[in-house]
């Protein structure tokens, strides 16, 4: 299990990840325990953090993570609140099993950037490596 968080250039980027998240998990190409989005936009005074946002109450899937009782840790919310830009948003993703040239070749043409995880140095770079190689 990993914590990920990815800023975007514009408001409504994570949001957009989001939806491509949801595609990918249900194909079984990752496996989205939970996601939060967090937005700055240019009238608000600070980041607002929106949790849970993949909860789809009629899935038997997303019963079966919420038994799990896995969630992000707040600790991580808040750090990546106090890493947001005003007009940015960001995708704070706790997942497992995850194909990642997949899920890279998903992303293929939008700029996010890795800006916290809970993953070794080296699990970065693979990371990084892996979104890096792709144009956009």
């Amino acid at each position: 299990m990993s914590t990920t968080a990815w800023r975007f250039g514009g408001t409504e980027g994570a949001d957009a990840a989001v939806l491509r998240l949801k595609q990918l998990d249900s194909q079984d190409v990752i496996d989205v325990l939970d996601v939060a989005i967090i937005r700055w936009p240019h009238y608000a005074s600070g980041p607002q953090v929106q949790e849970h946002v993949t909860d789809e109450g009629s899935k038997a899937s997303s019963l079966a993570k919420r038994l799990r009782k896995a969630g992000i840790d707040a600790a991580m919310l808040e750090a990546v609140r106090a890493d947001m830009k005003l007009g940015t948003s960001a995708l704070v993703l706790l997942s497992v099993e995850a194909a990642l040239d997949t899920v890279a070749k998903a992303f293929e043409g939008h700029a996010m950037e890795l800006i916290r995880s809970d993953l070794s140095v080296q699990q970065e770079d693979q990371l990084r490596a892996a979104f890096s190689d792709r144009p956009g």
